[in-house]
């Protein structure tokens, strides 16, 4: 017998004793609910040292869960996909009409792991797990917990992991029910939190995805020096990603799930956006569509078959070819590109091209020429089209990138917008975009926190 039969036949089994239980024993309804719960833990239960290991695992579990979901509402939200969904709620992500109070709104507000891109509550909880635990590790005594500094700086820095995706998705956020924070201040709490982990955290591996995510954080901010300095601590080929599997929702890479995976009929609710199919460099390093070398970094495929919306044709990115495949949170890649932005920034432009430059060597691509001579927004605009091919649909940056250079010269146009592939406001079915960006602070935040007032 199959895992998925076993589990079948224990919860059919199960519901059979339910319903024996409620005829045999219906004189006596006290009785059946004073019957204790198995799996029921009680909040005492959790001071216990021993536990220590189980609660810091469940933190990296909420964080992994909540940053699979987040990268990938954020990828289906950018411009690196087009909406192909025939359900409501998916066609209104890939459309930008998650307003607060539509249903889209609500999944993102109130939604689960479990849910199709349920992205603040689960963050939220990742940000108060780490926090809550990390308190709990420090009351216990050090000799009961061996590597408790350790412990502790493991759940700082996937706690770090969450307010960074709080910070750069939302327009403004709220931490425990204090003031609207502005992402400025969001995204110096998760710096705070990467650099506690990196003091502490000891595993080589979670220190170099601290300075990468501190990186990001500072970044974010515009403390350009102070992001190069952590981004040169992440060595040449190191990835670190989130844990997936394909035996549970919670569990699986959602990228992959609800808009990569051809298999079944109720994925594919984006397909590869136009612009981000064959794509190719030429001899002189410029960035083409199908003239020149094809680019090994965007492979994107398609078997002809439909999207949801049995409209659409499906194009999808063998970047990912399963469910269980890692969801990324940090590469050497990442750090090299935020160096470079941040380079560009303040004038260094060499530095920059240098960045590309080698970045194209290890794809095998041509070097860019005109880059040797090229302005600083040029510069800061060539990074930002070499991170949407070097990360794409990795990390939420193609989202990040939207929003940050909103308003400058190098600025993104979503889906919709002039100067998109879908200019005139209407998407490729003639079905009109809303006018999304950054996602806004839901209503069960502004109307259940008395510290904001709107």
């Amino acid at each position: 017998m199959t895992t998925q039969m076993q589990r079948a036949a224990r919860a059919a089994g199960m519901a059979l004793l339910t319903v024996g239980l409620l005829f045999n024993t219906a004189c006596d309804l006290d009785e059946i609910l004073a019957v204790d719960i198995p799996g029921k833990v009680d909040a005492e239960s959790l001071s216990d040292p021993t536990l220590a290991t189980v609660l810091v695992n469940s933190v990296v579990g909420d964080a992994e869960c909540a940053w699979s979901n987040y990268a990938a509402a954020a990828s289906h939200h950018s411009d690196e996909w087009i909406p192909t969904s025939g359900n409501l709620n998916m066609r209104e992500w890939g459309q930008r009409k998650m307003d607060p109070q539509a249903l889209s709104g609500g999944v993102l507000a109130t939604g689960s792991c479990e849910s199709n891109y349920g992205v603040y509550t689960p963050l939220q909880t990742a940000r108060f797990q780490s926090n809550d635990i990390f308190d709990k590790l420090a009351e216990f005594d050090a000799g009961d917990v061996p590597g408790k500094a350790q412990m502790q700086g493991r759940v700082r820095a996937y706690g770090g992991w969450a307010l960074l995706a709080l910070g750069q998705g939302f327009c403004s956020m709220a931490l425990d029910g204090g003031a609207e924070m502005q992402p400025d201040q969001v995204l110096d709490v998760a710096a705070q939190n990467f650099s506690e982990a990196i003091s502490t955290a000891g595993d080589a591996a979670l220190v170099s995805s601290s300075y990468a995510g501190r990186a990001r954080a500072k970044l974010g901010m515009g403390d350009w020096s102070g992001a190069i300095a952590d981004a040169q601590q992440v060595a040449e080929g190191f990835k670190f990603g989130a844990d997936r599997a394909a035996d549970l929702n919670r569990r699986m890479n959602f990228l992959h799930r609800w808009l990569n995976d051809t298999n079944d009929g109720i994925s594919k609710h984006g397909s590869v956006a136009d612009h981000f199919r064959d794509l190719t460099v030429n001899d002189a390093g410029e960035l083409t569509q199908n003239d020149g070398m094809p680019d090994p970094r965007v492979p994107v495929e398609t078997i002809g078959n439909q999207a949801f919306d049995f409209s659409t044709i499906h194009y999808y990115t063998t970047k990912y070819t399963s469910r269980a495949d890692p969801a990324p949170l940090a590469s050497w890649e990442g750090a090299q590109l935020i160096i470079a932005e941040a380079a560009a920034q303040m004038g260094d432009v060499a530095t920059a091209v240098g960045i590309i430059n080698g970045l194209r060597a290890k794809a095998g691509l041509p070097e860019w020429a005109a880059g040797a001579s090229a302005s600083q927004s040029d510069v800061i605009a060539a990074v930002l089209a070499e991170r949407s091919r070097e990360l794409f649909v990795e990390q939420g940056w193609r989202y990040n990138d939207m929003l940050q250079y909103r308003g400058t010269g190098q600025q993104i146009p979503f889906l919709g917008e002039a100067g998109s592939i879908h200019p005139n406001g209407l998407d490729q079915t003639g079905a009109e975009y809303g006018t999304v960006t950054c996602w806004e602070l839901p209503l069960v935040e502004t109307n259940g926190n008395t510290n904001i007032t709107r």
